[in-house]
C-alpha cells in the first residue's frame, strides 16, 4: 500500500477535530491500489434511484464515462439490481426502512398514488448506463450485492482481484457492497463522481468512512486513466 494520507477523501462536512485526528494517524490514508484484473460493478443504478438525487455531479453521466473506458479496455462489467417480485418466497426478505422490501414497497394501505410508477422504475436503467449483452446482471435481495448472491463466485471465477464499485445509494447499497467486497478479498475502488445518495450528509460521510477503512475513494479521471493504461 502507498500514498500519503493527504489523499484521504476529506469532505467539508468532516469536523476540523476529526480531520486533524485522521491526518495524524499513519494507519489512515493508505491506498490499497489496483491488482492486475479489475472489474466494474454497477449497484442499483435504476431510474427509481437516480431521479432526484441531491448529491454532486450527474452520477449517470459519470458512470457512462467509466463504462466506456472499461469496455474499451475489455474489463468485465457486472450489475447488481433489486430482486424482482416472485424471485424469493413470500415473506423474504423482510421489509426494512427505505427498501423495496418483500413486495417492493410499503404495505398496500400505506402506498402513495405514485407507488406503482416508482416500482416500474426499479426495473428501468437510465439509457446511458444500460447493460450490454456481454455484461452480467445479478439480482440481490438486500443492500449488499454480495449477500445471498453468487457475485463473489462469479468474480473469483473470472480471476478478478480489483472491483470498481459505483451506483446508489452511497451510504446504503454502495457502502454495504464495498464492505463485502473488502471482506471477499477484492481490492476495492470507488470513483467518487459515480455514486449518489439521498442526502449530502450521508453521501459525504459514507465516502469518508469507506476511504478510511475499506476502499480507495478516487477521482473518476484517475480511474479512467488507470483503465486506459491496462495492457
Amino acid at each position: 500500500m502507498s500514498r500519503e494520507n493527504a489523499e484521504l477523501y476529506l469532505p467539508d462536512i468532516v469536523p476540523e477535530s476529526d480531520r486533524e485526528y485522521v491526518e495524524s494517524q499513519s494507519r489512515y490514508g493508505n491506498r490499497v491500489g489496483w491488482g492486475e484484473n479489475p472489474a466494474i460493478l454497477v449497484v442499483d443504478m435504476m431510474v427509481a434511484f437516480v431521479e432526484g438525487r441531491r448529491t454532486g455531479e450527474d452520477c449517470v453521466e459519470s458512470t457512462a464515462r467509466l463504462l466506456a473506458a472499461a469496455r474499451a479496455a475489455d474489463v468485465p462489467v457486472f450489475y447488481a439490481v433489486p430482486a424482482g417480485r416472485g424471485a424469493f418466497p413470500s415473506g423474504y426478505p423482510v421489509p426494512i426502512k427505505a427498501s423495496p422490501g418483500t413486495d417492493r414497497g410499503p404495505e398496500p394501505s400505506e402506498r402513495t398514488a405514485g407507488h406503482d410508477e416508482w416500482v416500474e422504475k426499479l426495473d428501468q436503467f437510465p439509457p446511458a448506463v444500460e447493460p450490454t449483452e456481454s455484461d452480467h446482471v445479478v439480482e440481490k435481495p438486500r443492500a449488499s450485492a454480495f449477500f445471498d448472491t453468487h457475485l463473489s463466485n462469479l468474480l473469483h471465477y473470472q480471476g478478478v482481484d480489483t472491483l470498481v464499485v459505483c451506483g446508489t445509494n452511497t451510504s446504503g447499497c454502495v457502502r454495504a457492497t464495498v464492505v463485502d467486497s473488502h471482506s471477499s478479498n477484492f481490492r476495492t475502488v470507488v470513483p467518487q463522481e459515480c455514486v449518489a445518495g439521498v442526502t449530502t450528509a450521508t453521501h459525504e460521510v459514507a465516502l469518508f468512512d469507506m476511504d478510511l477503512r475499506y476502499a480507495d475513494v478516487t477521482p473518476l479521471d484517475d480511474v479512467v486513466a488507470t483503465l486506459g493504461d491496462l495492457d
